[in-house]
């Protein structure tokens, strides 16, 4: 059979369609090789290809629409009726022919994306970037952009990314320490973007750059930082607060002692010269003017420092025996701290009132400890409706320095008196601080 009998049957249908598919495939395979550059030969080759199916299309057209017609010449009449003569075939064997050959080269080709870096092999790279990237003429016509910095610029402006200008702009005007940045709120997170922008010269040619950096993270850090650092001078500013009121309660503090200890010694020194005037033979003259000496020396501040330590405990027993009075103590003895030394200003205080009010010799002092508290019960006999209230005088500071230290102090006047005091622990062995 002819190609001539051939296209008054349905086999014309069929290889007409088949011809045209394949000018397609190789005029769409000849655009790909032109445009991944690729070897000289293989563009050549698939061109001629391309020139070789074309004819061969038109030969079967001319062939189908022009055979026969006698008032319409025909394209190639020449070579239409060398082509109707050929065995159909050839023609067959032709196209079986091409279509071998384009899936070579689609083949080939995509070896060659595969295993060579083409403009889409690029392309496809930059757009799987979590990071924005895009190129523009230094009009702002985009060159190149991924997926990112289009999102990136949708967002921003509601508009597809075809000039670069208005995120440029942006950019300069969000500028932060020579750096870029842009919050972008996103539908499933807040973004911050920190962008990027320069030119390059390419070929004589210069072309504008922006890149986008996602710093979410960062940007939340810096926000925790900030939110760290408010807080932080708020605490500073209390501790100045509480550094200046540290201060005036120690300067109270320190006064209080001091009124304390002038009271004390004051009538430590009036009680010990008259004891001795009403008893010269009970105390020795000499220790007595030592103990003046001494007390005196404190009040006006003329003695030499010693580097001894002294305990307040045992000095307020000794100024106790000169005026008189016997202090005797019962239980366990704080070693050391505030509580001891509160024991020694309620001794000092009591043998003094002791003496002075009650005319008494003897003062008992019960230390009791508790798991959690002390409890100084000092207890003297005598005339006990001429004591002094704790509301004032020497009590009265005696009860400030108990209750600064987190204690109570309680004062009965029945027909003994009895002070009672107790203290918390608060460190070592007794220590309140």
């Amino acid at each position: 059979m002819t190609i001539r009998e051939a296209m008054n049957t349905p086999l014309r249908e069929v290889l007409t369609v088949s011809a045209m598919l394949l000018l397609l495939c190789q005029g769409y395979l000849v655009l790909e090789l032109l445009g991944i550059r690729k070897s000289r030969k293989s563009s050549v080759a698939a061109f001629f290809t391309l020139l070789a199916e074309s004819a061969l299309f038109f030969l079967l057209l001319d062939s189908i629409f022009h055979y026969g017609e006698t008032d319409y010449p025909r394209t190639w009449p020449a070579a239409t009726e060398v082509f109707c003569s050929l065995p159909v075939f050839l023609l067959i064997l032709c196209e079986i022919l091409f279509t071998g050959a384009i899936a070579w080269e689609i083949y080939r080709l995509i070896r060659f994306r595969e295993e060579y870096p083409t403009p889409w092999s690029i392309k496809e790279t930059i757009d799987l970037l979590p990071a924005g990237a895009a190129f523009a003429e230094e009009d702002g016509n985009v060159v190149l952009a991924n997926i990112t910095m289009n999102g990136i610029f949708r967002f921003l402006t509601g508009k597809v990314l075809l000039n670069l200008k208005p995120l440029w702009e942006l950019a300069e005007k969000e500028e932060q320490d020579n750096v870029h940045v842009v919050k972008a709120a996103y539908p499933d997170s807040s973004r911050v973007w920190q962008l990027s922008t320069g030119r390059i010269t390419e070929k004589g040619k210069t072309y504008l750059w922006m890149t986008a950096a996602d710093i979410t993270e960062q940007a939340g850090i810096n926000e925790a930082l900030q939110a760290k650092n408010e807080k932080l001078k708020e605490i500073r500013r209390r501790l100045d607060i509480y550094n200046r009121n540290a201060e005036r309660i120690i300067i109270s503090q320190e006064l209080l002692s001091a009124r304390m200890q002038v009271h004390s010694e004051t009538g430590h020194i009036l009680l010990a010269g008259r004891h001795y005037l009403d008893h010269p033979g009970s105390i020795d003259e000499a220790a007595l003017l030592e103990t003046l000496k001494t007390t005196n020396g404190h009040l006006l501040r003329e003695y030499e420092e010693d580097d001894t330590a002294r305990d307040p405990l045992a000095e307020a027993v000794e100024m106790a025996g000169v005026i008189g009075v016997t202090v005797k103590m019962s239980g366990l003895i704080p070693e050391d701290g505030t509580s001891r030394n509160i024991l020694a200003a309620a001794i000092s205080e009591c043998a003094t009132n002791t003496r002075k009010h009650a005319d008494g010799d003897t003062l008992d002092a019960a230390v009791e400890e508790e798991k959690d508290r002390f409890t100084f019960r000092l207890s003297s006999q005598g005339k006990a409706a001429e004591l002094r209230s704790a509301g004032s005088g020497g009590l009265g500071s005696l009860r400030t320095l108990v209750e600064n230290a987190g204690g109570t102090l309680e004062v009965s006047l029945s027909t003994d008196f009895l002070l009672t005091i107790t203290l918390p622990k608060k460190g070592k062995n007794g220590s309140c601080g």
